[in-house]
């Protein structure tokens, strides 16, 4: 009878000691937060907003200001926030709606 041969012992995988702590800034996202999508400009009254990262977290994205913007998601919405992340709508795209002027009065909203 010829003996099995013996099967190799699983190595664990080292942790990714490199690998970043997120940490979320309330202020940040207080920041970014509009009663309208930055994007189309549709109201808050009217569906749900959520601040985006135009850089994914994923991939090295912060919780600054600067990389988040407002859009709207869910039934009624233009569904800016399911565009961006499927990359229909681009990241230079947002960069430009994130820095494009507020229309007048809308602190007042």
């Amino acid at each position: 009878m010829i003996p099995k041969p013996k099967k190799k012992p699983k190595h664990k995988r080292e942790p990714n000691i490199q690998k970043k702590q997120r940490i979320i800034d309330p202020v940040a996202y207080e920041a970014a937060r509009r009663p309208f999508c930055k994007r189309c400009g549709i109201s808050s009254k009217r569906v749900t907003m959520s601040p985006h990262h135009i850089i994914k977290r994923s991939q090295g994205g912060d919780d600054v200001p600067e990389n988040l913007i407002n859009l709207c998601y869910g039934p009624g919405s233009n569904e800016c926030h399911e565009k961006a992340d499927k990359g229909i709508i681009t990241k230079d795209e947002l960069h430009y709606f994130r820095t494009a002027p507020e229309p007048a009065g809308w602190e007042d909203w």
